[in-house]
């Protein structure tokens, strides 16, 4: 299990099965529901958490929960959309679980962190892939330093591939 990991604004610490509740609080919450996650199957996110692909994360800020990330390892699906980035890359997926926290740059913060955090660890580039209509998610992202690299289909629906890398260039 990964440890906790603090930046200069947040505390990221792994997804924990005392979190389920909240989690699962937030899966029914339409925004959520509309740009996250298939609203079929929400106890398929916290099934995840036995998956070693993918690290889950809830974002703390000032002892509180402010979101929920995950990051995969995009090279462990033989068919995941994102596998032109190279070997190491990580894909992001994040929501805000409140809609007070909403509209504040926290995203747009605690993204750019991760980020930071996730290429000091080594990762040569990420990747993210929000639904084409989602637009305030695609803004959130361009401020925390991805581009868009090309719209496509996926399993889950269109989406915008985009990319962040350490110094800034695009595959």
């Amino acid at each position: 299990m990964p440890l906790s990991r603090n930046t200069a604004e947040f505390t990221f610490r792994p997804l924990d099965r005392a979190d389920v509740p909240v989690l699962r609080a937030c899966l029914e919450v339409p925004r959520v529901r509309r740009w996250f996650f298939d609203p079929e199957s929400p106890d398929e996110l916290i099934e995840l958490a036995d998956d070693t692909r993918v690290r889950q994360w809830i974002v703390e800020k000032e002892g509180r929960a402010l979101a929920y990330l995950q990051d995969c390892d995009i090279h462990g699906w033989e068919t995941h959309h994102l596998r032109f980035l190279p070997r190491g890359a990580r894909g992001l997926d994040t929501f805000v679980m409140r809609e007070s926290d909403m509209g504040q740059g926290l995203a747009v913060r605690y993204l750019s962190e991760w980020c930071e955090v996730l290429f000091s660890d080594g990762a040569p580039a990420l990747g993210i892939d929000p639904h084409p209509d989602n637009r305030a998610a695609i803004r959130c992202y361009e401020k925390a330093g991805f581009l868009r690299h090309a719209e496509t289909g996926t399993n889950w629906g269109p989406a915008i591939l985009m990319t962040c890398h350490p110094d800034g260039h695009v595959e």
